[in-house]
């Protein structure tokens, strides 16, 4: 079938009563719009599992077009998600590669840190880390370029105006 289809759809009871290519008038009749799908469904109903002379109704046919706009509907939900979950693929691929980078990175430095220092790379790594430890354990304070906090350096210059102002006193 090509071109529209309308229902002939009783008034009083909403039952489907004919269908047809056009568009008519009735009194006691509405003629809604509706899709070969639309309509080879309503006739299954008829056939297949209502009980013998029992006729579809407007109510079957929003029924099945409720059915259809949730089924679309998740049908574009199945689709986002797979969209979405194709893009955290990517994403998780360029990290994954970005990480193996900063690893290779990672490694060079720590061979050449034991070649220079003449220690196996697991040694050189370990002194790093020991290292690291230790200077986070000691202060979380930034360090001046003499190797000490603010606080230290600041309790330093009090102890040397203390003496300078004895100094000058005497």
């Amino acid at each position: 079938m090509t071109g529209a289809l309308y229902l002939e759809v009783d008034r009083s009871n909403g039952a489907i009563l004919s269908y047809s290519n056009e568009q008519l008038k009735s009194s006691t009749s509405d003629f809604i719009e509706t899709t070969e799908a639309e309509l080879n469904y309503l006739n299954h109903l008829e056939d297949n599992v209502f009980p013998a002379g029992t006729i579809a109704t407007l109510s079957d046919l929003q029924a099945y077009r409720s059915k259809v706009k949730a089924f679309a509907q998740g049908e574009a939900k199945a689709a986002q998600l797979k969209a979405t979950r194709a893009q955290l693929t990517i994403q998780r691929a360029k990290f994954k590669a970005q990480l193996g980078a900063i690893q290779a990175k990672k490694d060079a430095l720590l061979k050449a840190g034991a070649a220079l220092n003449g220690v196996t790379v697991a040694e050189y790594e370990a002194e790093c880390i020991a290292q690291y430890a230790a200077s986070q354990a000691h202060t979380d304070a930034p360090l001046m370029k003499s190797g000490k906090t603010r606080a230290e350096t600041a309790k330093i210059l009090r102890q040397m105006q203390a003496k300078s102002k004895r100094h000058h006193s005497n």
